[in-house]
């Protein structure tokens, strides 16, 4: 036994791969959560700091399209929903994200649906 002490194995080194590459999933997979939430409060803040009576359905989704476009993702729809009565802009928007976990790509639709409050109008 003493003389296997500090040496690798082959089994070892397997297992150690193993391990090293599912933390390495574990990290990609929780960080593509967190960016897909991050992205949906970007466009969110984004909107609130733009927001009022006066913008128009186009001038919302290009202002939601800008955001979507400085993240390089594919955008694959945008609405967006002035009401005017009710002092509310709802907007939704769909995009494809990419994953590269080394060995494969994983490619997920989103699609966020919200609405927020107009200050004027």
């Amino acid at each position: 036994m003493n003389g296997q002490r500090g040496k690798i194995t082959f089994m070892n080194l397997i297992v150690f791969f193993i391990l090293v590459f599912g933390g390495f999933m574990a990290f990609k997979f929780i960080a593509n959560g967190i960016e897909i939430k991050q992205i949906k409060k970007e466009v969110f803040d984004t909107l609130g700091n733009t927001r009022g009576g006066e913008r128009g359905n186009a001038e919302i989704i290009e202002i939601i399209e800008g955001v979507l476009k400085k993240k390089e993702i594919e955008i694959l729809e945008v609405n967006a929903n002035v009401d005017r009565s009710k002092s509310l802009t709802q907007y939704s928007f769909r995009y494809k994200i990419e994953t590269n976990y080394l060995l494969f790509k994983r490619s997920e639709i989103i699609e966020v649906v919200d609405e927020i409050e107009n200050y004027g109008g």
